[in-house]
C-alpha cells in the first residue's frame, strides 16, 4: 500500500528529472546528464519557441523526448500542438518526422541541467 501511495505521489510531482539518452540535444544537453522538469510550467501559458521540453514521443508512447519548441508552423501552436526539433538535426527523430506534437502531449519544461 505504501509503495502504491509513494509511486501515485511521484506521478502527480510537480517537479521531476530524467535522464538524456541519445545525442539529439547535442551540443546544449549531452547523454547521461539530468535535466529537472517542471511539469506545471504549461498550466497557464503554452509552450514558446526557444523552450526546451519533454514531450511523449507520438510514435512511440512509452518514450519520452527532449525537444526545443520552434517557432515554425505557426499553424501548429493554432492548433493547439507544437513543432520541436533536436538541436542536432543529423541525429534527431523530430517534428520533421513525425510532424506537431499535441500540447497534451508536453509532459514539462526543461529547468536546468546537472
Amino acid at each position: 500500500m505504501l509503495r502504491a501511495a509513494i509511486a501515485v505521489l511521484a506521478r502527480a510531482a510537480p517537479v521531476t528529472r530524467y535522464i538524456v539518452e541519445g545525442d539529439s540535444m547535442e551540443p546544449a544537453y549531452s547523454a547521461g546528464e539530468r535535466v529537472v522538469v517542471n511539469r506545471l510550467a504549461y498550466l497557464l501559458r503554452p509552450p514558446v519557441a526557444g523552450d526546451v521540453v519533454v514531450v511523449r514521443d507520438p510514435e512511440d508512447r512509452g518514450r519520452l523526448l527532449l525537444k526545443r519548441v520552434s517557432a515554425d508552423p505557426a499553424a501548429a501552436t493554432a492548433r493547439g500542438a507544437c513543432y520541436v526539433l533536436g538541436d542536432n538535426a543529423a541525429a534527431s527523430r523530430d517534428s520533421r518526422a513525425f510532424g506537431p506534437v499535441p500540447r497534451r502531449a508536453v509532459i514539462g519544461k526543461a529547468w536546468f541541467r546537472y
